[in-house]
């Protein structure tokens, strides 16, 4: 009888987290298949590409074209990536990564107006890797060189990642050594992580201050002068200076990642779950796609204030990590299933 129960839960439970399997278009959003965990989208330099990172072992990274979401991706990674002189990174990795996990993402241009592509990178290593981004004249992504990374201190785990002007970056980390046993010492109220700054000169670094309960989405701001952090599980959106003064925070409910809008205000993707939901969640196979209530938060950093722009049941699409907004359509990801989902916001 215990058996049977344990199965009959497990069946129920499967069933409230799984979505639809089924693409196309639904009453408040489409969806678009063809990836594996698309976990982070950022936006090209063109303003009319997203580059789309797998977060699993063997992942790739896409080129899609934002006014034809449907049409054929361009695989970046592996397929045009090529290695190139490991300058950008620390001295102590020179080793190409033959494979790749794709967590977070970052987009920038360093200092002499390169691309630059960082990849907080779960695969054969635990690391950052350096891309450079190679583009057409319209900054059209056209393939990727490998120009070196920084492998993460100790036995931490990274999450999200933001580049700094100065050629460095910062990275948050949620946990260190075990996920689950962190979760479960985060839930009860103890620190689990915090944000690290790396420099090529100085190496890594923590930034004062920045102690939290799983510390996920990290952005900075244009200048690097500021920098904004969701802590997870205190259901908080922070800012800070890069010396660790905390300058405000607002409350967002299990905020993952940040992406900078057009209109200079921060878009959050805030998953609308119980904490043990998502804990069940982390453990499902990256291809299930889940059925986890989210929403799109827009932040305005210089307000303070948060207000809700898409809500959605998790029905035809769960558990959005990230959204980028181009215009009034929102492009999302999700750290498990085999879609991206599109939807009109601001009308």
């Amino acid at each position: 009888m215990i058996k049977i129960l344990l199965v009959t839960f497990l069946g129920l439970l499967s069933q409230t987290l799984h979505a639809a399997d089924v693409c196309g278009e639904a009453a408040t959003l489409r969806t678009v298949c063809g990836f594996t965990a698309p976990e982070d989208i950022e936006l090209a330099g063109d303003s009319q590409s997203l580059l789309v990172g797998e977060m699993i072992l063997g992942g790739r990274l896409l080129r899609l074209a934002v006014d034809d979401l449907n049409a054929p991706a361009v695989e970046l990674y592996p397929a045009l990536a090529e290695v190139g002189r490991p300058n950008w990174g620390s001295a102590d990795c020179t080793q190409y990564p033959e494979q790749m996990t794709f967590h977070g993402i970052d987009l920038s241009q360093r200092a002499d107006g390169v691309w630059q592509l960082l990849v907080v990178n779960h695969g054969l290593r635990e690391s950052v890797e350096f891309f450079e981004v190679r583009t057409n004249p319209q900054a059209t992504p056209e393939g990727l060189v490998w120009r070196g990374c920084a492998l993460a201190p100790g036995n931490e785990s990274l999450n999200d990642v933001a580049a700094l002007p100065d050629g460095g970056f910062l990275s948050s980390t949620p946990f260190v050594g075990n996920e689950l046993w962190s979760i479960a010492k985060a839930l009860v109220g103890f620190n689990t992580g915090h944000i690290r700054r790396w420099s090529q000169s100085e190496g890594w670094s923590r930034v004062p201050n920045t102690q939290g309960r799983y510390p996920n989405g990290v952005i900075a701001e244009p200048d690097g002068s500021r920098f904004h952090v969701n802590m997870y599980i205190d259901g908080l959106v922070k800012t800070f200076t890069l010396d660790g003064e905390e300058l405000g925070s607002a409350k967002v409910l299990n905020g993952d990642n940040l992406s900078w809008g057009e209109d200079g205000k921060i878009r959050i993707a805030s998953h609308r779950a119980g904490k043990l939901d998502m804990v069940e969640a982390l453990e499902m196979p990256p291809e299930t796609n889940l059925r986890v209530p989210f929403a799109i938060v827009e932040y305005d950093p210089a307000a303070g204030t948060v207000a809700d722009v898409f809500v959605h049941d998790g029905s035809e699409f769960g558990a959005a990590t990230v959204a980028q907004q181009v215009g009034n359509v929102v492009v999302m990801g999700s750290f498990k299933g085999g879609r991206i989902a599109v939807a009109k916001v601001n009308e």
